[in-house]
């Protein structure tokens, strides 16, 4: 179970530590967990319970439980499997962007994921972060669901067991899990076998049910401070003010520029390599455009240029939502009418919102101008 053996390709591995825009995952809580949703409900999730992951965030995933869905920390789910086609090369081939022109040649027994089929062509990712369109008959598919490997450190020398089979861990050495079950670990071995391993061997975030604490009196939230946020809740202004504004100079530039965009693939930690993710298409335009020097993260640009009120919206100002329940995590490029341009992870690609719509609404936090 060393680090070093394996029997995938390296090109597969690196596929499965890859953000695949828009296509689910299923998780694994490993630790309970209870989160707020924005009208103050409370979701309660238990130890060994499944989710989907709708889409990965900056620093969470986001899920569905019922009719709500919040976004939950990293620390508390193991991602299980990768609902995801697996394709492998199997004729040089060149591979194209939206307007057909050759991007690269691709090349026998390279490996990439499957984003969509449309007739004779499919769309794809590389392992290099290529996305684009090929012939079917270059492509083998090898799988249509994967593991999701989350590597850890054995704890403590024990025996894994599968059924009448046996797998000896040794302290210090490394195993790859995939699942976890009822207090134990699930660890594949080089050989695609799977054994389960109890919970307190592996060195992993948790994985055993804890005691929620009991919130004493002194720390619960005082009456005034409640009412202090009651009451700046409703000073809030509703949907900005639509201004039939036509922009110019570097506003224009930057709403052309956003909008030659749209429907450009979203792309984890992307600058326009292949794709984007919400500020990286704001560093995009501004930075490598405009020359404009912004942070890269979308916490950090919130807090970059000058705080304009929700009201006071101009064409080309930032605007700022809080999508996890920690603080700023996502970023748009307000474009006038009430509306922004962003990369959006859910639909998976660069689209237009609407800041009056509920979800939104009620996650907008803040709005800089750095023009």
């Amino acid at each position: 179970m060393k680090s070093s053996r394996h029997k995938l390709p390296l090109g597969i591995i690196a596929l499965c530590a890859t953000s695949l825009f828009g296509l689910k995952d299923t998780g694994v809580f490993i630790n309970e967990h209870v989160q707020k949703t924005y009208g103050g409900n409370e979701i309660e999730f238990s130890v060994g319970e499944e989710v989907q992951i709708i889409e990965e965030k900056d620093d969470g995933y986001y899920v569905a439980k019922g009719k709500a869905k919040v976004t939950i920390p990293r620390d508390k789910i193991l991602v299980k499997e990768l609902d995801v086609p697996t394709y492998q090369i199997v004729k040089a081939s060149p591979i194209f962007d939206d307007n057909g022109l050759i991007i690269r040649s691709l090349f026998i027994d390279e490996y990439a994921v499957g984003i969509s089929i449309n007739g004779d062509k499919a769309k794809i990712k590389c392992n290099d972060g290529t996305v684009g369109f090929v012939s079917r008959d270059a492509l083998k598919k090898i799988s249509d669901k994967r593991d999701n490997v989350t590597k850890v450190t054995v704890k403590n020398d024990v025996v894994a067991k599968s059924g009448g089979k046996s797998l000896n861990l040794k302290a210090g050495e490394t195993a790859d899990v995939v699942d976890y079950d009822a207090g134990h670990f699930v660890v594949r071995d080089d050989n695609n076998a799977k054994y389960k391993v109890p919970a307190k061997n592996l060195d992993i975030v948790s994985g055993q049910k804890i005691e929620k604490p009991v919130v004493k009196e002194e720390a619960k939230v005082p009456k005034e401070s409640k009412q202090i946020v009651k009451l700046e809740a409703q000073k809030a202004p509703e949907a900005p003010a639509v201004v039939a504004t036509k922009a110019s100079g570097s506003a224009a530039k930057v709403i052309t520029s956003a909008e030659n965009k749209l429907g450009s693939t979203y792309v984890y930690g992307a600058t326009g390599n292949g794709g984007y993710d919400c500020s990286g298409l704001v560093y995009s335009i501004y930075v490598n455009e405009l020359g404009v020097k912004l942070p890269r993260s979308s916490r950090e640009q919130s807090q970059y240029g000058m705080q304009v009120s929700k009201s006071d919206l101009k064409q080309g100002d930032l605007v700022f939502f809080n999508t996890t329940g920690s603080g700023v995590s996502h970023v748009g490029i307000y474009v006038g009418d009430g509306k922004f341009i962003h990369a959006s992870s859910g639909q998976g690609k660069v689209i237009t919102s609407s800041l009056a719509e509920d979800y939104y609404e009620n996650a907008y936090v803040n709005a800089t101008r750095v023009l």
